[in-house]
Parts: structure tokens; C-alpha cells; sequence
């Protein structure tokens, strides 16, 4: 007998998502209201998501593959990938569904329905599902490390100018006065 074919994916995930997935029925995501840059997000470790289908599925999880990941993302500086990537999972419902029914038709073709019964069938096109989720939201993750981390630096720049400044002032002679030096009130041709 044939196994099924078994494909692990990483993706980084909070903890919540960790704690949810532990139950072996259900598979969850964060909440939305669940905060991106809480916590030390240098070490959270990555969620593996175990994908495990027969053989005999690989066009018809192609398919929807292809699907969820041809569509023209919108980079316009904000952290909306996850949410192109939650649209995209309703975009392609008829393709989803079309790929679980035949899906199951090659698996009873094949007389795998015991090693792959339908309900294994519909998970692993929810883990697919989750896991293009997933990816958008460390999309999102990223972006918003990268502007946070470029604030930090031009907030650590510009103090350091600042106490530059107050030290350059410190030592000059007009520090009691206003920031321009005085005019010269005599001029060399009267002298």
C-alpha cells in the first residue's frame, strides 16, 4: 500500500496560534486583536503545519495552490497582505470545492478512502487554506518590524543630534544670547 504523501510547511506563528493548533481537531489563527509586536518577536519560534494527503491529490491541491497565489498583492506601505490573503481564500471557494470533490473521486478511484477518508480531504484544503493566511499575516509581521526598527534609528538620530546641538551650544560664547551671533556694527572702510 502506498503512503500519503506528507509535505511540513513553516510559518511564524504567536503563541496563541501554537497553544490552538495543539488540539488535533481544529486548527486556528490568532485573532485579529491578537498584537503583532507585543512580546520579543525575535524569538518566537516557528508553527510547523503538517499537510498530509494522498499522492493522488497533488493536481487537485495544485489547483487551489495556484489559485490562492496568483493574484496581484497591493504593497502600498501598510500591513494588508494577511488580509489579501483572507480575500483570496474566498475568491477561490469554487475551486476549493471542486478540488475536495474530485479530490475524493481519485482517492475512491484509487481505494484509498480508508488511509484518506473525505474528512482528511477537507482538513488538508483547510491547512492549505491557514497556512496562505499564515504567510500573509508574517508579511505583515515583517513590514511592521521594519518600519518600527527604521523609527527606533531615526528617533535614536535625531536625539543624538539633539545633544549635539545642546553641547555645541554649551560651548559657545553666544550661548547666553540668541542662536545667531551679533552683527558687526563696524565696517572695515570706516577704520
Amino acid at each position: 500500500m502506498i503512503k500519503p504523501l506528507t509535505i511540513a510547511i513553516s510559518a511564524i506563528a504567536l503563541a496563541s496560534a501554537s497553544a490552538a493548533s495543539a488540539n488535533q481537531n481544529t486548527i486556528a489563527l490568532p485573532s485579529d486583536e491578537d498584537s503583532v509586536l507585543g512580546g520579543s518577536e525575535y524569538t518566537k519560534l516557528p508553527e510547523t503545519w503538517e499537510l498530509v494527503y494522498d499522492a493522488a491529490k497533488s493536481p487537485y491541491v495544485a489547483d487551489y495552490k495556484r489559485c490562492l497565489e496568483h493574484t496581484d498583492l497591493i504593497l502600498d506601505g501598510t500591513p494588508n497582505v494577511e488580509s489579501q490573503h483572507r480575500a483570496a481564500i474566498r475568491r477561490c471557494v469554487g475551486v476549493r470545492e471542486k478540488a475536495i470533490e474530485e479530490s475524493n473521486a481519485a482517492v475512491a478511484r484509487r481505494g484509498r478512502t480508508e488511509t484518506m477518508p473525505p474528512s482528511a480531504v477537507v482538513e488538508a484544503f483547510k491547512t492549505l487554506g491557514y497556512i496562505h493566511i499564515q504567510r500573509g499575516r508574517n508579511i505583515d509581521q515583517q513590514h511592521n518590524l521594519q518600519r518600527r526598527a527604521a523609527e527606533e534609528r531615526r528617533l535614536a538620530y535625531e536625539a543624538e543630534i539633539a545633544e549635539r546641538d545642546a553641547a555645541l551650544r554649551a560651548l559657545s560664547p553666544y550661548a547666553e544670547q540668541t542662536d545667531t551671533p551679533p552683527k558687526e556694527t563696524s565696517n572695515a572702510i570706516d577704520q
